[in-house]
């Protein structure tokens, strides 16, 4: 038996938090799973170009606002001398 639930993707950049206040309908734990993965890698191919150091999360609530899932993304560049970029 399936059970369908709303969810709600709450991003983190560097501290600052932007709330989803629309959420979306998901089937099981696996379709969060697969949401979140895909939502932090949507962030970082937003946010990462330019950043020498960056901490990016996707956090999950249900539709009580109870926690499911956290995941995080500690990002850190280190350009090395004598070597020409772009």
């Amino acid at each position: 038996m399936f059970f369908i639930s709303w969810y709600y993707f709450d991003t983190r950049d560097d501290g600052a938090v932007v709330t989803d206040d629309v959420g979306i309908e998901l089937v099981g734990l696996d379709a969060v799973k697969a949401l979140t993965a895909r939502s932090l890698a949507e962030l970082v191919l937003e946010v990462l170009p330019g950043s020498l150091k960056r901490c990016l999360g996707v956090d999950v609530r249900d539709e009580q606002s109870r926690p499911v899932l956290t995941t995080e993304l500690v990002y850190h560049r280190w350009e090395r001398s004598g070597h020409e970029t772009g």
